[in-house]
């Protein structure tokens, strides 16, 4: 089975994007893929139910991936905090389990974290505490607007000491003509002060939302390593 679990080091670095993208690719490649979102903050209300945001701009750039969330709640705080204004109790076994539910019914299962790898989600349990239960490879999103090169560097010593299956690191929404220097020489710094290994580089785009799907798998499939990503030789690439 192909799997990774997508995540950043700061809120807003476009890891649904990422997600999207790849998933999108996947289901393209006729691996029929699902993404499994275990927390979702900022839920909305719709129609009396609680809806995933995250997975509905999934859904909308390809209606054949499958979704599912465990918990939803509507503070936009930490998953701990919001959990706890909730009423709810995050259990990282449930979370085990129905990730194993989905992943079983799919070829590709792709998991998108909440916030960051760092985020509190319950006592004494941060989102990386997910990654090492489903015991399944990492791959951190960052973007040179939202994050300093600083934060990369001590949120990748965060990540090894939690001694995690690493990936390595897709940068989105990189502008290579942009006026300020750090973000504009943003792989090239990752490269010398860190052993991360760079999986891609997407541009940055002017509209997101409105964002051609085919544009987005095609980026994904010219700019982003794929096969590293999920650990193997994928035939149809061959």
């Amino acid at each position: 089975m192909l799997k990774v679990f997508i995540s950043g080091l700061e809120r807003q670095t476009g890891k649904t994007l990422v997600t999207a993208g790849l998933a999108a690719t996947m289901q393209s490649l006729s691996y029929s893929t699902n993404v499994y979102k275990p927390i979702q903050t900022g839920a909305q209300n719709l129609g009396g139910f609680k809806r995933s945001p995250d997975l509905m701009m999934i859904k909308s750039i390809d209606p054949n991936i499958s979704v599912q969330s465990t918990y939803m709640m509507s503070g936009t705080a930490s998953p701990f905090v919001s959990s706890y204004e909730d009423g709810v109790k995050i259990d990282i076994n449930t979370i085990y389990n129905e990730f194993l539910a989905s992943a079983n019914m799919s070829d590709c299962s792709i998991i998108e974290g909440c916030n960051s790898i760092s985020t509190p989600i319950a006592q004494y349990l941060t989102e990386i505490d997910i990654v090492k239960s489903l015991k399944i490879p990492l791959v951190l999103v960052v973007n040179p607007s939202k994050t300093t090169i600083d934060s990369v560097i001590s949120g990748l010593n965060y990540v090894e000491n939690a001694k995690v299956k690493f990936s390595g690191i897709i940068i989105n929404q990189y502008d290579e003509n942009s006026a300020n220097l750090e973000q504009k020489y943003f792989p090239q710094i990752i490269k010398e002060y860190s052993n991360a290994e760079i999986l891609g580089i997407l541009p940055s785009y002017e509209d997101t939302k409105n964002l051609a799907p085919e544009i987005l798998i095609a980026d994904i499939l010219n700019r982003i390593d794929i096969e590293k990503i999920f650990g193997l030789k994928i035939a149809k690439l061959a």
